[in-house]
């Protein structure tokens, strides 16, 4: 195998065409037409090659996934395709964003100069940032070096830590006053307390069948829960709705999770936030401290896991 080729664009008839292409020449190909789903999908896995039309499904265009990728580490050289593009400043793209402006339409002999423009040696090892070592071959095919899931889970865990408090001092005595019994209120036999409405849980996660296993075993758990399946009806879900805790995925389609957690919070939904996603970096942590998030959970994870934060956060 060649290496591995995630392709987004928009246009279904489109990706197959370039998926045997690539094929053809011996590569893996992964395929997305939606902006978040590709970003997601680059984060998630190390891809030799990332090919991105202007023109996406979603709310992403090509030149803001681009950006996104960037800002979140992705090194993998991109390939950059837009009608009628020319010079540096491709359109759709900002300049200097792509590595290889390729204008679309374009034919087999095309792409394959584009492909193998950028499969030459260029010093990269990783898709992630990380620490320089020295003794790295000069390979533009070798496996990324990501953080392990213990590093991850440390840095998450200084990051999201609680400073400990001083311990109470003891109470003072003060000499005891003569205080008139208040008077007795004679409860009705026939009355009973009003009972307390179960803690209300917004749950946002895009895979279905994941989504309904939570959601079942939250609700025989005694909690009530809202499912959504995209950032934006989320959102606007949260404008009508108060909740007790929000759990969600960050790689959400029509409103992605950072941009979901921004619109809540600056809209005044004061609810914990929990996170629960397979692919996060220190920098998306950090990002993240400034919501006000009160944990992370890595998937796959287990609804004992999932249980447990939800008795101690929605009460």
């Amino acid at each position: 195998m060649q290496g591995k080729i995630l392709v987004v664009h928009r246009n279904e008839l489109i990706l197959d065409v370039i998926r045997e292409m690539l094929q053809d020449l011996g590569y893996a190909v992964t395929q997305a037409q939606d902006g978040h789903r590709a970003l997601g999908k680059a984060l998630s896995d190390h891809f030799h090659i990332i090919i991105v039309n202007h023109a996406l499904n979603g709310s992403l265009t090509g030149g803001q996934l681009v950006e996104r990728m960037k800002k979140y580490g992705v090194r993998s050289p991109i390939i950059g395709t837009a009608p009628h593009a020319t010079g540096d400043a491709p359109a759709g793209f900002s300049e200097g964003t792509v590595d290889y402006l390729l204008p679309s339409p374009f034919d087999y002999t095309e792409l394959i100069k584009a492909v193998e423009s950028l499969s030459k040696p260029r010093g990269i090892t990783s898709h992630i940032e990380a620490p320089v070592q020295d003794d790295i071959p000069d390979d533009p095919f070798a496996e990324p070096i990501l953080p392990t899931e213990s590093d991850l889970l440390e840095t998450v865990a200084d990051d999201l830590s609680i400073p400990d408090f001083p311990p109470a001092l003891p109470p003072v005595e003060e000499p005891a006053a003569s205080i008139p019994d208040p008077p007795q209120v004679h409860q009705s036999p026939f009355s009973t307390p009003e009972p307390k409405s179960p803690p209300h849980i917004l749950f946002v996660e895009t895979d279905i069948e994941l989504c309904e296993e939570l959601c079942t075993r939250l609700t025989g758990e005694g909690y009530r829960v809202s499912a959504f399946h995209n950032g934006r009806d989320a959102y606007e879900d949260t404008m009508l709705n108060d909740y007790d805790l929000i759990l969600t995925d960050l790689w959400l389609p029509g409103m992605d999770g950072f941009d979901m957690i921004d619109a809540m919070r600056k809209s005044g939904v004061s609810a914990p936030i929990a996170i629960l996603t397979a692919h996060i970096t220190r920098d998306m942590v950090q990002e993240l401290l400034d919501y006000h998030i009160c944990r992370i959970l890595l998937k796959p994870l287990r609804s004992e896991d999932l249980v447990a934060l939800v008795h101690t956060q929605a009460v």
